[in-house]
């Protein structure tokens, strides 16, 4: 069975292609780059709390689907 931590490890390490400021692809001049979602939140300074709720809406997502 595979325990929640590891869900959202998992759901943590997943990577995108941002800019290099950890903001989403978009038109402008800034170099991209592929970071993990847990990097982007760090250059983003998300805190915890914000993680955790953003983690809690991916999962009553998935609950829904």
């Amino acid at each position: 069975m595979i325990k929640k931590r590891d869900k959202k490890k998992k759901w943590l390490e997943k990577k995108f292609t941002v800019d290099i400021y950890g903001r989403e692809l978009n038109l402008s001049d800034t170099p991209m780059t592929i970071m993990s979602r847990k990097q982007i939140f760090e250059k983003r300074n998300y805190s915890k709390k914000i993680i955790q709720t953003l983690w809690d809406s991916e999962k009553r997502k998935t609950k829904n689907d």
